[in-house]
């Protein structure tokens, strides 16, 4: 039987088969992993089998163990006997069957046949309805890393305090305070004035949280719940959001139970771990449900990887209008801290120009402040 032509629409299906055939296997597959391998593959020869063999190990393994199962797994499933067996003639479709895998080093002897589940078309890049749908795994973390997260949230919520209250401080420099210089003069018996000044009390600014709880943020979840978790309790008019293709107040289970009960509780609430993230349609429901929760002395954190399927130009203006009508924008990404990190996931990108910090979960969890990220300068050579 000849082969079938190597269009993109054969590629993508062959992957999407491949992906399906390590999750089976036990392989964690994420959305992101299968998004960034299916733009990869139209860049590679075709027939030079090492360097797909490559692209998927360094794609979709996450440890040793796992890179041993993509190595079985592409070996099989590249197989000649194995295209044998499923390759279709030109218009067919693919049916389910049972394959055989041989073993290598053993001649013609093989293990029992594995099923094969039914091929479920779907476009590389784009959210799949098939995608793992697992749930959350939301920790506990250990009650010291928990102790490092409150401290964290404590500190953060001291920088953004920057909006000036209605009370004031004694101050070396700023106005003259009139009441207080009489005051001290009274006791000089009127005669020796010393001009006293103040300084208006910067109150701590309210938070917002809008936590990304896709599938391609699954392998985070521990401890960016303790995080948002610490976030909400620092402040008691705080508020929080769980987003991936809808929103979802979280607020109310946080605030009335501790850590460790909470953790199921939002499991529960946020019970999906669904794939095809869409950043800007859930922040228009946010705006559209919850007009008021956004003013002039509230900071927005956005904790999300930047994945998503709905358009950049959507992150974008729906960003811009909560920067416009909120004290600060802060976007927390789980890789702004890894070595060589360059901010290019479509979503992250729209929203850097309404982002007036962009951290990383360990700006949380390190006693010290570490030294900014030099993001700006990302984004300059992005749009050079």
């Amino acid at each position: 039987m000849p082969a079938p032509l190597v269009t993109p629409d054969y590629l993508h299906r062959r992957l999407v088969e491949f992906i399906g055939f390590l999750r089976e296997r036990g392989v964690q597959v994420g959305i992101g992993a299968e998004v960034e391998l299916g733009r990869a593959l139209p860049l590679l020869p075709i027939l030079d089998r090492e360097s797909i063999r490559d692209a998927c190990r360094s794609v979709l393994a996450k440890s040793p163990e796992e890179l041993a199962t993509v190595d079985r797994a592409f070996d099989a499933f590249f197989s000649p006997a194995f295209s044998r067996r499923r390759a279709p003639a030109p218009g067919q479709s693919i049916a389910p069957q049972p394959v055989g895998i041989t073993v290598a080093g053993t001649g013609s002897a093989s293990v029992e046949p594995v099923p094969r589940p039914p091929v479920r078309e779907t476009q590389i890049g784009m959210y799949s309805a098939y995608a793992p749908g697992a749930g959350h795994n939301l920790g506990p973390l250990s009650p010291r890393e928990m102790l490092w997260l409150r401290r964290g949230a404590r500190r953060f919520r001291r920088l953004t305090a920057t909006l000036p209250g209605r009370r004031f401080l004694r101050s070396r420099r700023g106005e003259v305070d009139f009441p207080e210089t009489l005051r001290r003069s009274i006791g000089w018996g009127g005669e020796e004035i010393r001009l006293s000044r103040r300084t208006p009390r910067k109150q701590r600014t309210d938070l917002v949280v809008l936590w990304d709880v896709s599938g391609s943020m699954r392998e985070h979840d521990a401890a960016l719940f303790g995080l948002v978790y610490s976030l909400e309790r620092v402040s008691r008019s705080a508020r929080s959001f769980a987003f991936s293709t809808r929103i979802a107040e979280i607020t109310e289970v946080i605030r009335q139970h501790g850590y460790r009960q909470a953790v199921p509780l939002v499991a529960a609430r946020i019970a999906r771990a669904e794939g095809g993230t869409q950043i800007g349609p859930c922040l228009r429901q946010f705006a559209e449900r919850y007009p008021t929760a956004v003013g002039d002395r509230v900071t927005v954190v956005v904790v999300s990887d930047g994945w998503d399927r709905a358009g950049s130009t959507a992150v974008g203006d729906e960003l811009r209008r909560i920067h416009q009508r909120g004290h600060l924008v802060v976007w927390v990404s789980p890789y702004a801290r890894r070595p060589g990190f360059q901010p290019k996931t479509a979503g992250l990108v729209a929203a850097l120009p309404y982002t007036d910090l962009l951290l990383g979960p360990e700006d949380f969890q390190s006693p010290y402040p570490l030294p900014p990220i030099e993001w700006k300068q990302s984004r300059a050579a992005m749009s050079a």
